[in-house]
């Protein structure tokens, strides 16, 4: 019983983490200069977190029995989706921003 409110406890930082960095990227996009230079920018940050994740999912997935490994993995393809989803989102934003701003 006593992981329940450590799961809960770290749902609520995963949580507070998530908000905080959605307050961050909202200032960080009201300051630049267009959308696209916003774009440029958050592929930079993607691409230093996405070194970050690889190196710790490459260790991870070393230490991990067959049982666990694949539920990693799966874990791993489902990131992916979404990060490949979010990247769409951006840049069709973008891209809407660009044409409305071209009229």
């Amino acid at each position: 019983m006593n992981e329940v409110p450590t799961l809960v406890e770290h749902l609520k930082n995963l949580a507070q983490g998530y908000h905080d960095t959605h307050l961050a990227l909202q200032a960080q996009y009201r300051k630049m200069e267009s959308p696209e230079a916003f774009l440029v920018e958050l592929k930079h940050q993607e691409a230093a977190l996405l070194n970050r994740f690889r190196l710790v999912q490459k260790h991870l997935l070393a230490s991990l029995e067959d049982d666990e490994l694949e539920k990693a993995i799966e874990l791993s393809r489902i990131f992916d989706e979404i990060r490949v989803i979010n990247e769409f989102v951006i840049q069709t934003l973008v891209g809407k921003d660009s044409e409305t701003g071209a009229d």
